[in-house]
């Protein structure tokens, strides 16, 4: 259950906390008085797509926090413990802040978590109704998800086993019309093929080569400066001349001068010591001079083979990767195309088997998945027109008309073999006809409103949020809405924006959403009604321009009663058929 929604600098909303009741709230206001930014918030919740927009004028950010009550939700607690979180004393605090940078913050107890896991997790907290989704209604082919959430967690298991069938057969199926193409481009292929898995082998390419290449390049180019710098190194460092002797034999001559004097005083062992070891560092390195100085010989055509080397690999490289080890992966994966291609009748006649076989299973399974839908209809319907009839639509006929898809592959699909249409007629006597052809508006929303319900009661989500449910509804009808939401919030929150009179007399908790000016600022505020707000928010409703008169607050107060009796007597109704 939802239990608080605060809203922080989002459209026209400063800063607001609504507590919502269990039952059935409704909020209701002016046209214009800022009601969708309550259900904008509560989308966002839900992990709905977020528009920059909708941040406050003015300012950098937006957050909307909701907290739940989901003690009793199992399904809920299960998830999280998947998801390795825990809600605290049964309360469950989700937020999501939204940034003009377009940065999109959610958090699930304090953690931020990706929007994908919010998305997961709100599905189990609260389902909304908007002010169009009716519309989907007319749309055939949203029918069939409306069916199959119906039927619960066998045929959902059902249907992800059919999608996962479906992605491996058109998997096989790809392959093999890929192996299958044109004779002309499949010879052309290996042909290219063999060329480049043959220009790469013939160029024996080793992890590491350019890298020595390099190095011996920058050798070959500075040649002349290398061996002139070595050569004098040598000279000076190890070799002397007539005219000087050698750095090293030098400071082995100062360090024996030293060594008659090291036990005389502690400094001059100390600087004996030192230099001594310097001595060893410095033979050393001399002798890795000596050995570069044995390197220097080299001719031009050693210069002339690592620079015909290096084009050659980077040619190689522009043309099948960005280093030698991207060639070489190239070259394997060329290798194994062109074996493919090479043994393509064998292959071939492998996949064709197995698409076979893979056929014969996906088959097999979206003959299960139709017939655990067409069960499943059978029930549907049933509570579809049961709920038509609670809704004022007394002779309403509800049907699921299946029509296989054609007997080609093509019937495959990830959802199965079956067409879904929903027929109806609201009249006795007039033939079944699909819901574009026979309903009307307000039948649209009651139709809805029936479907809506019957997914709680599968999904077991425990809020329900209404917005404007009632389009094309009016007078006695509106009354019969009314009772039907009042009757949904026994078992579940219920939630809902309306303009009715009829509904808000229903509703266990009203909040009024009023726009106004502050500092030269228009606000939005939301506020819950007490007994007189009730009655003269109802008046306004009632009345219009006349809001104040007697007459309107005398039938406001009158539509309350009767409601609370009404109400009443659907509880008294309720516990009977338990």
């Amino acid at each position: 259950m939802l239990l608080q929604l605060s809203i922080h600098h989002l459209a026209l909303i400063d800063d607001i906390t609504i507590e919502f009741a269990p039952g059935f709230n409704v909020l209701t206001g002016e046209t214009g008085a800022g009601k969708s930014i309550v259900v904008d918030a509560v989308n966002l919740v839900l992990g709905e797509r977020a528009e920059r927009d909708l941040i406050q004028n003015g300012e950098q950010k937006a957050r909307v926090e909701a907290l739940f009550d989901v003690s009793a939700n199992t399904a809920l607690l299960r998830l999280l413990v998947d998801l390795q979180m825990e809600a605290e004393d049964g309360l469950l605090a989700i937020s999501r802040e939204l940034t003009s940078g377009g940065r999109n913050i959610c958090r699930v107890m304090g953690s931020v978590v990706p929007l994908s896991t919010l998305k997961q997790i709100s599905a189990l907290l609260l389902d909304i109704h908007g002010q169009h989704e009716h519309q989907s209604l007319l749309d055939e082919k949203r029918h069939l998800s409306f069916l199959d959430a119906f039927g619960g967690k066998h045929l959902q298991e059902k249907r992800a086993q059919v999608a996962a069938l479906y992605g491996e057969w058109r998997k096989t199926r790809t392959e093999l019309e890929h192996l299958l193409s044109d004779a002309a481009e499949r010879e052309r292929r290996t042909d290219m093929l063999r060329y480049q898995v043959n220009e790469i082998d013939t160029a024996k390419l080793r992890l590491g080569e350019e890298e020595e290449l390099e190095r011996q390049r920058v050798f070959y180019r500075n040649a002349e400066k290398i061996t002139k710098s070595v050569e004098n190194a040598y000279e000076a460092l190890y070799a002397g001349s007539d005219e000087q002797t050698s750095a090293l034999d030098a400071c082995r001559g100062g360090i024996d001068e030293l060594s008659a004097i090291a036990h005389l005083d502690e400094r001059y062992e100390k600087i004996y010591a030192r230099l001594d070891e310097l001595y060893y560092q410095l033979e050393d390195a001399v002798g890795e001079v000596r050995a570069l100085h044995g390197e220097l010989d080299y001719d031009a055509q050693d210069a002339e083979q690592v620079e015909e080397r290096l084009d050659l690999i980077g040619k190689l490289r522009r043309k099948y990767g960005r280093s030698v080890a991207d060639v070489l992966l190239f070259r394997e994966k060329a290798a194994k195309d062109l074996d493919r291609l090479e043994h393509a009748d064998d292959l071939s006649g492998q996949l064709k088997k197995t698409l076979v076989k893979q056929e014969e299973i996906l088959s097999k399974a979206s003959a299960e998945l139709s017939r655990l839908r067409r069960e499943i209809a059978v029930g549907f319907e049933k509570k579809v027109e049961k709920e038509l009839h609670d809704l004022g639509m007394q002779h309403a006929q509800f049907q699921v008309s299946f029509s296989d898809q054609n007997k080609t592959d093509s019937r495959f699909t990830p959802n199965g073999i079956d067409e879904v249409e929903f027929t109806m007629t609201a009249n006795l006597g007039q033939p079944l006809r699909p819901l574009a052809r026979v309903a009307s508006g307000g039948e649209l929303s009651r139709i809805m409103l029936a479907v809506k319900n019957l997914e709680a009661e599968q999904s077991g989500v425990p809020s329900m949020v209404f917005d404007e449910i009632d389009t094309g509804i009016s007078g006695r009808m509106a009354q019969v809405v009314a009772e039907k939401m009042a009757q949904i919030a026994e078992g579940h929150q219920v939630i809902c924006v309306t303009h009715l009179p009829q509904i808000a007399a229903m509703a266990d908790a009203q909040y009024i959403v009023e726009k106004g000016v502050e500092q030269g600022k228009t606000r939005t505020s939301v506020l819950r009604l007490d007994d007189r707000g009730r009655s003269e928010e109802l008046a306004r409703m009632v009345g219009g321009a006349e809001a104040t008169s007697e007459s309107s607050l005398r039938h406001a107060r009158t539509l309350l009663a009767e409601a609370a009796q009404r109400k009443g007597n659907l509880r008294e109704l309720s516990r009977k058929s338990e």
